[in-house]
């Protein structure tokens, strides 16, 4: 039976002292110091958010990180670092069934980690918990890099073996990791996501001034996401062209969202609508003008194939914004009856979502409506639910 930590009820004050104030490691290579998912993915923004949760909470956090990327530089803001890349002692212990090198560094500096970023260490001194967010790498290998694809599916499955709890970001999620990666129920914890509380905020000063600058019309279609083929951006793309064309005369489409693999065809589209000037390409935006680009929103699209929990959906509704959202199981478990659903993949489907969003009522009590829904899911209680499976590991 999968328990869902968020359900803990136990006063913040007595989770902190029971734990004893542990100093806890958390993966850092994700954090580049922003909160906004306009730059960082939603794995960054997750990490991001619950070290700061964690720390409001009393519990020493510590950033641990691992030589990454092309260059194999350390990962920056690391207190402790592992001494070579995280892939490369996943293999290591997945081959020799021996800790990974430098364990005892890190085993010394902290007294649990865990990793948010899938590179799961063996660490056999110290408890390790892992964030596992989905397995679509694993259930459709046609939406990953070719490239050495069973080489990382197998780090992928090697790499969940070495936590001692698996936390998944929604029921759906869990089902997936539980038949993917093979991970007993036992071992898995079901801990929201969350949003900021800047995110409910109705107004913002600045609102109108940024979105004139960026060339966007009030009451576009927007879209948040990183441009790859899950997100399903060409679909959207087809639905816009299959709204009635007073609604595309007045509606832009707005897509902030940087490039992301397998997405070249995708990229040429864009640019050749860019003069245009209908449909809107924006790479990148920091936390303010991403959340004031929310705000000026229509309506919000989000038409991926798949998803372990659907983050830019709940930044929606918390901004206000009516959805139209494909019918997946995760998406269904953030919003549930506050958006518009359409048949995944399906550009009528969508286009008709689309229009039903643009349709639904607007104003200070309809949008009070849909923040009200999102309030469920913030930081602070996905903090209390994570280190309610940190106090499984640790000693009382």
């Amino acid at each position: 039976m999968l328990l869902a930590s968020n359900s803990s009820r136990q006063p913040l004050a007595s989770l902190a002292e029971s734990v004893r104030r542990p100093i806890i490691g958390i993966s850092s290579n994700v954090i580049d110091g922003s909160l906004g998912s306009g730059g960082m993915d939603g794995i960054g923004v997750y990490t991001a958010a619950l070290e700061k949760a964690l720390r409001q909470l009393g519990i020493d956090v510590r950033r641990v990180g691992a030589r990454a990327g092309p260059n194999l530089r350390p990962a920056a803001g690391a207190d402790v670092r592992f001494g070579l890349p995280l892939a490369a002692t996943i293999a290591f212990s997945a081959l020799s069934g021996l800790p990974t090198p430098f364990a005892g560094r890190v085993a010394r500096a902290v007294d649990l980690y865990h990793s948010t970023d899938y590179r799961v260490p063996r660490l056999a001194a110290i408890p390790v918990v892992a964030t596992l967010y989905d397995a679509i790498p694993l259930a459709h290998p046609e939406w990953a890099n070719a490239r050495l694809r069973q080489v990382k599916n197998w780090l992928l499955r090697a790499a969940a073996r070495n936590a001692d709890r698996v936390i998944a970001i929604s029921h759906a999620a869990a089902h997936e990791v539980r038949c993917h990666y093979k991970v007993s129920d036992d071992r898995i914890r079901v801990v929201h996501l969350g949003v900021d509380e800047g995110w409910f905020d109705p107004t913002g000063a600045c609102d109108e001034v940024i979105v004139r600058d960026l060339g966007l019309q009030p009451g576009y279609v927007l879209f948040v996401g990183t441009l790859q083929p899950r997100k399903d951006v060409a679909t959207l793309l087809g639905a816009y062209d299959a709204l009635p064309r007073d609604v595309r005369d007045s509606r832009q489409l707005v897509i902030v969202g940087k490039y992301g693999w397998g997405a070249e065809p995708l990229r040429l589209e864009l640019e050749a609508r860019r003069p245009q000037g209908r449909v809107v390409w924006l790479r990148y935006l920091p936390l303010d003008r991403l959340r004031a680009v929310y705000r000026a929103a229509g309506a919000f699209a989000f038409p991926s194939l798949a998803e372990g929990f659907g983050l830019p959906v709940l930044e929606a509704l918390a901004s206000g914004v009516p959805v139209a959202a494909s019918d997946i199981p995760a998406v269904r478990e953030v919003a549930q009856t506050s958006a518009a659903y359409c048949r995944p993949g399906d550009r009528e489907s969508l286009a008709e979502a689309i229009l039903a969003a643009l349709s639904a009522p607007r104003g200070a009590v309809a949008d009070g409506v849909r923040r009200e829904a999102a309030r469920g899911f913030d930081w602070a209680t996905c903090a209390r639910g994570t280190l309610a499976v940190y106090r499984e590991l640790l000693p009382a």
